[in-house]
């Protein structure tokens, strides 16, 4: 185990926050401790995923940076106007928040399920804003209505507010959005990364935590396994933005735009970088995928 003697290392103390640092929340000062943990059993709980933590913060500086940036940046974004969006957009942040704490702790493949969470919200807010409406998200926030991932992307495909986005994604290099794979067509871009995605909230082989972490039985640091979180992080924001922008055509570029694509580090793929110039005019670096 890693020890941490530097007493100036702001990471090594943990203290509550006053009550006055929640939004929302009860009153008044936090009750005392009645039924305090035992010290073995919360040590043998976060012992590790603090070890990670620290050993994660310590070489992943911008990568942890970028992905708060675009978590702020989409909070921002969700605005104070009640439609379809709104009513999923919070949700998706929490999804953001879960899994950039859970790459910093190492538990690799919970981060990644909380990308495809985000991925079909936002999906699923899309398709309430064009197609459905108001009355329809409450019924479904309310659990009193059921939509799926694949129905959103078949109905928005059809739909007048995609279609000339697919329309310039075809003229250009035959890409899509929504498309569903075929045995002569690849699939959209939301279909492809939800599939890939798919695969960490099912722990298909390859994906699974032990796979990520390299054998192991506990969280480790794995540099691979947070650089394709972080990767899919990146990737799944972007793919949310734009479609927001279809939602909400008048939706600003994002304000952390240059953190989706760091050319020095990721960059865009091909179908990416398209969408963003049609949807706010953007160039951003491209790359064959």
């Amino acid at each position: 185990m890693t020890q941490r003697a530097d007493a100036c290392d702001f990471r090594a103390t943990r203290r509550k926050l006053p009550p006055d640092a929640f939004l929302l929340g009860p009153e008044g000062p936090d009750p005392p401790a009645e039924d305090l943990m035992d010290e073995q059993v919360w040590s043998s709980i976060m012992s590790l995923p603090d070890d990670v933590s620290l050993g994660t913060s310590d070489g992943h500086r911008s990568h942890l940076e970028a992905m708060h940036e675009l978590w702020s940046s989409w909070i921002e974004s969700v605005g104070d106007e009640q439609d379809s969006m709104y009513y999923v957009m919070a949700d998706v942040s929490d999804e953001y928040q879960a899994c950039l704490f859970n790459a910093l702790c190492g538990f690799y493949r919970v981060a990644a399920s909380c990308l495809r969470s985000a991925l079909e919200l936002t999906a699923v807010g899309t398709y309430f804003e064009l197609v459905l409406g108001r009355a329809e998200v409450l019924e479904w926030k309310e659990g009193r209505l059921e939509v799926r991932f694949g129905t959103a992307c078949d109905c928005l495909i059809r739909h007048a507010g995609t279609e000339a986005l697919e329309g310039y994604l075809k003229s250009k290099t035959g890409l899509s959005v929504f498309r569903q794979r075929s045995a002569h067509t690849r699939a959209g871009w939301a279909r492809d990364l939800f599939e890939r995605l798919s695969r960490f909230a099912h722990s298909r082989p390859n994906h699974s935590a032990g796979t990520m972490w390299e054998g192991s039985n506990g969280p480790i640091y794995v540099p691979e396994s947070f650089g394709k979180v972080y990767r899919l992080y990146l990737e799944t924001v972007a793919l949310d933005y734009a479609l927001v922008k279809l939602a909400r055509p008048t939706l600003p570029a994002p304000r952390a735009v240059e953190q989706l694509f760091p050319a020095s580090q990721v960059g865009a793929s091909e179908v990416g970088a398209l969408t963003y110039q049609f949807l706010w005019g953007l160039s951003v670096g491209s790359r064959q995928e």
